[in-house]
Order: structure tokens, then sequence, then C-alpha cells
């Protein structure tokens, strides 16, 4: 019976490490590893509306359209390319995925949205995590930076606060 119990025990904690362990890596918002106080992504969810922008409502589904317009006008011959300065090339890309959770943030008196968006190497099997920093601008969002996040699942930076923390 006491090997039993021990077993149930082990079992329940591995559970729980587990799913701790994967929730804090991919989740924005949350610490990268305990103890740590940089982040994956800075900023809060959008989810409601944001009031303070006049005559769009700001949701998540408004930003994540937003930056597939950005896309749509990037390809050029069913591509788009992003130059990788830490790599000194160009990727040829197609988009596979914008992700939930939306966030944003204040910066320099201005809200910044992003989302994370995976996208497939045409001519590899690289696969890339891109950020694209976007400002209210009229009725639309306009794209402020592109950052390459992820590179086959590698970061190369994280967050403390707003502030970018290069991975070398």
């Amino acid at each position: 019976m006491k090997n039993h119990v021990s077993s149930i025990y082990l079992a329940i904690s591995l559970v729980v490490f587990l799913i701790n362990g994967l929730s804090c890596a991919e989740h924005p918002g949350t610490p990268l590893s305990p103890g740590k106080s940089a982040v994956e992504h800075p900023g809060r969810s959008v989810e409601q509306p944001k009031a303070e922008h006049p005559g769009k409502a700001i949701t998540a589904d408004f930003v994540k359209k937003s930056i597939q317009d950005h896309v749509n006008a990037m390809v050029r011959d069913g591509v788009i390319t992003v130059r990788d300065e830490k790599l000194n090339r160009e990727w040829r890309l197609t988009l596979a995925k914008i992700h939930d959770p939306v966030r944003s943030f204040e910066k320099d008196g201005r809200t910044v949205y992003f989302t994370c968006s995976d996208f497939t190497s045409v001519d590899s099997k690289d696969t890339l995590d891109i950020d694209f920093w976007m400002v209210p601008k009229g009725n639309k969002l306009e794209v402020i930076e592109t950052r390459i996040h992820k590179v086959n699942g590698e970061p190369r930076y994280t967050f403390e606060g707003i502030a970018l923390k290069e991975i070398m």
C-alpha cells in the first residue's frame, strides 16, 4: 500500500512539474524560468476594445487583421522577404499562423500592439516567429518594427519590463 501511495504522489508531482514547465516559456507575460525577471512578451492581453483610440475599437481581431493586411502587402511572387541582420541573410517566407494572445504595452507615450506570427521558409524546413509592432495611425494600425523573435524555436530576445533583452 505504501508503494502504491508513493507512486501516486510521484505521478501527480510529475504532471504538475510538466504543466508548470510547459506553461512558463510560451505564455506571454510570464517569466521564462523560475526566479527570472525576463518575460517572453511584455504588457497586457488585448481582448476588449481600447477606448482611447478614436474611430475604431482596437480588439485582438483588429490587430490580427492588421498584421494579415501588412503581410499581404509585403507578398511578392507568393512570398515575403525578411532581412535577418544576425545571420546576414534574406528569409523568403510564407505565413503559417498568427498567434493568440495579442499583447499591448505603453512605450514613449504610445500604445504598441503585437502578437507572434509563425512563418515557414520556402527554401528550407526552417520556421520563424516574427513580431510586428504596430501603433494606431488614423483608423489603422501601422507597423513600426518587424523583429525576428525565434528561429526554429530558439528565442533571440525576451523582455525586462518593456525593454528588450537580447539572447546571445
